[in-house]
């Protein structure tokens, strides 16, 4: 078992490197940390989004779809996540890949995901990554007040884990 979880660890290094950021699942250290692409867009409520307006805030942001069998038990977690750090003004957006809008609308309708999330059908987003782009579906990235990448995390996301990395990124 124990061999198990440091494989799964081990592959999950080589996927941040693989996607050109430091260890998944540890805070970047501020100097070391890449400038997050403009993230805009529609929203599935048929909003517009620019996290560039938020600013200042510690930002998560979740790449998903409702296809995807880990995002479902991972949205859960990201509900109470968002609710209990949302007195640190921490901001949360979904983006949402692969899809169509209705699709996305009646997870988050099912799953009471109280945040917005962008539609995304071309999963064009990720590419503005560039080398630091989604390896995987979930994927979640921590920005912090600058916009810079703080933490990544490629596959579902447990509650401690990013409450955790949370807490380290947004300002006390």
């Amino acid at each position: 078992m124990a061999a198990a979880g440091l494989t799964g660890g081990l592959v999950r290094l080589a996927d941040s490197r693989a996607a050109g950021l430091p260890a998944a699942g540890q805070v970047i250290r501020a100097a070391q940390r890449p400038p997050a692409p403009g993230i805009s867009g529609a929203t599935l409520t048929g909003g517009h989004l620019n996290i560039a307006a938020w600013r200042g805030h510690t930002v998560v942001v979740n790449f998903w779809g409702s296809w995807c069998v880990p995002c479902r038990k991972e949205a859960p977690v990201l509900r109470r996540v968002a609710g209990d750090t949302h007195s640190l003004g921490v901001r949360f957006t979904g983006i949402d890949i692969r899809e169509e809008p209705s699709a996305g609308r009646a997870f988050e309708q099912q799953y009471l995901i109280p945040y917005p999330s962008i539609s995304d059908p071309g999963n064009l987003l990720a590419v503005w990554f560039g080398t630091a782009a989604p390896v995987a579906t979930p994927s979640t990235y921590i920005l912090d007040g600058h916009g810079r990448i703080a933490w990544a995390w490629f596959g579902a996301t447990g509650y401690s884990q990013l409450e955790l990395a949370i807490t380290e990124v947004a300002p006390p």
